[in-house]
């Protein structure tokens, strides 16, 4: 779509999404709709292929915590929350998904 363009049929989009819009909503909606596209119109004509200007700085490390074994929930915590546990094996029961 041009980025001029100011033909943008905002009532058959109302009518098509079931809205009720006033002329006079209408003529703003219009309007923001122009502005919108004439800012993605330059947004289009934007240099991509040039490469983002860097810093030039050094780039923080990451850090990475250990991959260790930690402490691990109970059966009881684990299933305080759940909508439909069975207490005897510490199950959840979950609703059919699939036939």
């Amino acid at each position: 779509m041009p980025a001029g363009r100011e033909d943008f049929p905002v009532a058959r989009v109302a009518a098509l999404a079931r809205l009720q819009v006033s002329p006079a909503e209408s003529a703003l909606f219009q309007a923001q709709l122009t502005q919108v596209l004439a800012f993605v119109g330059r947004a289009a004509d934007a240099a991509l292929d040039v490469a983002a200007p860097d810093d030039g700085g050094e780039r923080a490390p990451v850090r990475e915590r250990a991959d260790a074994a930690g402490e691990s929930l109970g059966a009881e915590a684990a299933l305080a929350n759940a909508p439909d546990a069975i207490d005897a094996p510490h199950l959840v029961r979950v609703p059919k998904v699939m036939g």
